[in-house]
């Protein structure tokens, strides 16, 4: 017996002894411009296709990279146009792929989800944003929070250090992934800004192919009816020669490129709409390793920066007061308080009042003019 025979005969083998299953079901993420990132996971390598019907027509799209279906993952990755899944519903499936030849591959079973109907926009008279931060692994606690708020959510926001590391691939699929979907069921879109201590660990580098945002790190626009927001990614919070990086990150690099990206985009851009929001885990924006990110979110004319990293809630932050947006620390586990979720509800008056909840119940809540 060859290589290939005894490589093919030990797949086999293999599917055998471990049933191919799903491991995370689908959520979708908000990913910039006009799609949406449809990602989950299985336990065996595949591949992923998504499918659904719009405007009378059927479509498969598949996760594929420059024509090439993927099939040397676990992760699964598809990109949809949003006017396309938008109160839609969606099938993803996966079919395992032991191995894929020059002429020839190894294929076996087959697995499909169940129908899932997916809100996203549908011309609501107001928005609720859920933003949690800082979760840090223990998702029991934000649950226990949610449950508390008195109003369904139209958006999620993962707000950074939802785990404390991304060592392992399981770091990012069960406390990302697998959090988003507890929290969405695949059924509302989810944004997710990466957290300070989500650039730690040998994983943390394979993070971003995942979300296939285009053109960009972490860091992205996007649209949700009268809602245009910045997602920005705030890297990490000492300098880059600290001896708890170990001489491996080049975070000055990567966030002068993102501020080059954010002022490359037009003071235009988010004039249209109603309401202009930024999100970024960290909430001192003015000096990004020498670079002032509050001053071209001024430019863009945000309204309202929403933040966590501090562990405290504080609703009306001192962080960027000299910029006319209000600064919003959102909460996350918190010594005193327990675990803090909030809510922002953007109103059609152009308000938006933001409630805070712990395990106990309503802590805060304020108003702004937006």
């Amino acid at each position: 017996m060859d290589f290939a025979e005894a490589f093919t005969s030990a797949t086999a083998k293999l599917s055998l002894m471990l049933p191919f299953k799903f491991t995370q079901k689908a959520c979708v993420f908000e990913t910039g411009d006009s799609m949406y990132t449809v990602m989950w996971e299985t336990n065996l390598k595949a591949n992923g296709y998504v499918t659904y019907t719009y405007n009378s027509k059927q479509y498969t799209v598949y996760d594929q990279v420059c024509g090439n279906i993927r099939t040397h993952e676990t992760i699964h990755s598809v990109r949809i146009p949003k006017e396309h899944l938008d109160n839609n519903t969606y099938r993803f499936h996966s079919q395992f792929v032991g191995m894929k030849y020059g002429y020839d591959a190894i294929k076996g079973k087959t697995l499909s989800s169940s129908l899932v109907y997916f809100k996203g926009y549908h011309n609501q008279d107001e928005i609720n944003v859920y933003t949690l931060s800082d979760i840090h692994g223990n998702l029991a606690e934000a649950l226990d929070s949610i449950k508390n708020i008195d109003v369904p959510a139209d958006i999620i926001v993962l707000n950074g250090d939802i785990s404390s590391t991304i060592v392992f691939k399981k770091d990012f699929t069960k406390k990302i992934l697998g959090y988003a979907y507890e929290l969405s069921n695949g059924e509302i879109p989810v944004v997710y800004t990466r957290g300070n201590h989500e650039t730690r660990g040998e994983y943390a580098s394979c993070v971003a192919q995942n979300f296939r945002i285009n053109g960009t790190g972490m860091y992205f626009t996007f649209n949700y009816g009268p809602l245009w927001a910045a997602v920005l990614d705030s890297g990490e919070d000492k300098p880059d020669d600290h001896k708890e990086y170990n001489g491996l990150v080049d975070f000055e690099t990567y966030l002068r490129e993102q501020t080059d990206w954010l002022s490359s985009l037009s003071s235009d851009i988010g004039k249209g709409s109603d309401f202009r929001l930024a999100f970024s885990h960290m909430p001192d924006i003015d000096d990004r390793h020498g670079s002032n990110w509050a001053k071209e979110l001024e430019r863009l004319g945000v309204q309202a920066l929403f933040s966590g990293h501090t562990h405290t809630l504080d609703l009306r932050s001192k962080f960027n007061e000299e910029y006319p947006f209000y600064t919003v620390i959102e909460g996350g586990r918190n010594g005193k308080l327990g675990y803090v979720a909030s809510v922002a509800t953007l109103c059609k008056n152009k308000s938006m009042c933001v409630k805070a909840y712990n395990a106990s119940g309503k802590l805060e809540e304020e108003y702004y003019e937006l």
